[in-house]
């Protein structure tokens, strides 16, 4: 069976990525808001807060340290998800975007090649300014920390494949209220908040299998120079599950929209 990554033109996905930028910088100003206030505030909250009653260390660094990389990472694979699941699906449904696109010679695998796309660019911005507001903060202090794009942006990636694959099967919208439930509810099990060894066994496995736990940790060992040899294989379990996502992402597009 041949991949449907092989039918992408990259000349069409990227005309459609151009597209998505256009429109979000004709209101930049009202997107810039709240990837600003949000990690400030949560920083505020949950390092200084919550940090200020951690009396130790948290594996080895400070709260404020290990939860600015846990809330770098949640943000940014929230932000792909939005952005592949409500505004993908007005997109697709209410604005018959997708429809007008796809009576183009571009075709259904660029469409959705170009969706996540904008996902994961979405996600990069959202990445710089957190990391500017954790770097003020002092949670952020490793020579490797430019590098913590890296897992983000294999986390976005992974993200928006499931979840465009997830929009591409709903058609009530009120469906996604199950998504954003299981979203929400696994982020706290992805060692965002607090380490995953304080958990019982029965619980660190499914919380190991999430591959936002790998996008978060590693993203956290960069922010604070502390790699461990399980590093290695987390790196490579999020590049194949951001392949398997981006691939039935592409596949599930095309079943909805032209077969």
């Amino acid at each position: 069976m041949m991949l449907a990554a092989v039918n992408i033109n990259l000349g069409d996905a990227l005309a459609v990525w151009r597209r998505n930028v256009v429109v979000h910088l004709r209101l930049w100003k009202l997107n810039l808001v709240a990837p600003i206030i949000e990690p400030v505030i949560s920083v505020l909250g949950f390092g200084l807060g919550i940090g200020a009653l951690v009396a130790g260390k948290v594996t080895g660094i400070s709260y404020l340290a290990f939860v600015g990389a846990g809330l770098l990472g949640f943000t940014v694979l929230m932000r792909a998800m939005f952005e592949t699941t409500y505004a993908a699906y007005f997109r697709m449904v209410y604005q018959s975007t997708y429809d007008a696109i796809l009576a183009t010679p571009v075709d259904a695998e660029s469409l959705a090649f170009a969706e996540i796309l904008w996902a994961i660019t979405h996600g990069l911005f959202d990445t710089v300014i957190i990391m500017i507001v954790l770097a003020v903060f002092g949670a952020a202090t490793s020579p490797w920390v430019m590098l913590a794009l890296l897992p983000l942006l294999m986390g976005a990636t992974f993200m928006a494949g499931l979840s465009l694959g997830i929009t591409a099967h709903v058609h009530d919208i009120d469906a996604f209220n199950i998504y954003m439930a299981l979203f929400f509810s696994t982020m706290y099990l992805a060692g965002a908040f607090f380490p995953l060894d304080v958990l019982p066994m029965w619980l660190q496995i499914p919380a190991r299998v999430l591959p936002m736990t790998e996008s978060i940790e590693l993203t956290r060992a960069f922010l604070t120079g502390r790699f461990l040899w399980r590093h290695a294989y987390e790196a490579a379990y999020l590049v194949i599950s951001a392949v398997v996502a981006c691939e039935w992402a592409m596949r599930s597009l095309r079943k909805r929209m032209v077969a």
